[in-house]
Formats: C-alpha cells, structure tokens, sequence
C-alpha cells in the first residue's frame, strides 16, 4: 500500500509583492506554518521518500522549510503548477515509490483531498473539514490501494491544517 501526502504552499506575499505569480515568495508566517507542516508530518509518523514540487518558489520554499527533515529525494515539475486534480494523480501515479508527499496549488489540491475524502466515505469531522476548505500549509495523507484516480481504494491516515492565531 503506498501513501500519498498532499501539501498546498504555505502562505506567499501577495501578488504586487512578486515581479510574477511564479515569484511569489512565503512570508513569516509561511515560513513558519511550511515548518510546522514538517514537525506534524513527522509527528504522525509520515515518512515520505519521494517530494514532487511544483516549479512556483512557494512550493520551493514551503518544501524547503517543511521537508528538509524527511530527506526525501525532491523533483521539481511543471506540470504541477496549478495543476488540475488530475494531473497531481499522474504525478503519484508516475512515481514507484511508497511515500509521496506533493507540495502544490489550490483549486487544485484540495479538489483531490476532497475528492479522495469522498472516496473513502470518512465522514469524520476532520474529513469534512479537509473537503469543505483546504487552507495554505495544510496536508492529508492517504493510503492509497489502487492506480486509478476514481479508483484510488484510498483511506485518510492523518491531517494537519495551522492554527490562525498569529500573523504576518
């Protein structure tokens, strides 16, 4: 069985503080919220060998900050900029390894959190929180049985969203 981790960026300076969309950067606190996705990760004994990136320098940054303590071998990929459920799918699909973490952009994202949610008829409150509105930094993994999207046999094993009590 292999587990899939799917990561939205942490939080990024707004877009008239980027020369690009890709240029956006993260602030303090999505330095700090990429950090602690990382801490939770671990904590929920989530132990990704594989990280797949989108280009965008938030999703550099949010992986810098919140993977360097898996070691995980890291691939940066285009076609995971604002990527299409779909296309986050093929990206796990493409890969053999057993973790993957995904760090990427919502609509996005959380459209395959959801729809994964839905698949495994988890009707818990944190389910149902992850299928309504999948904040920055957060992540859900899943373990996942088949190769198909619509297919995935696939079970919530662990999610984490940051607090909003700070700023920046």
């Amino acid at each position: 069985m292999r587990t899939l981790i799917l990561l939205r960026h942490a939080k990024a300076v707004r877009a008239h503080e980027a020369d690009s969309d890709e240029e956006r950067g993260l602030t303090g606190r999505g330095r700090r919220d990429a950090a602690a996705a990382g801490a939770a990760m671990a904590a929920a004994g989530l132990k990704p060998s594989v990280a797949l990136v989108s280009t965008s320098e938030r999703t550099r940054q949010t992986a810098e900050h919140g993977l360097a303590a898996f070691g995980a071998e890291t691939f940066f990929e285009d076609a995971l900029y604002h990527a299409a459920p779909e296309s986050i799918w093929d990206a796990f699909s493409a890969s053999d390894a057993e973790g993957v973490v995904i760090v990427g952009h919502n609509p996005g994202i959380g459209d395959l959190v959801s729809s994964l949610v839905h698949q495994a008829h988890d009707g818990s409150k944190l389910a149902r929180d992850l299928s309504g509105h999948f904040p920055t930094a957060a992540f859900a993994a899943f373990e996942i049985k088949g190769e198909l999207m619509r297919a995935a046999g696939s079970r919530l094993i662990a999610a984490w969203k940051p607090s909003r009590d700070h700023d920046d």
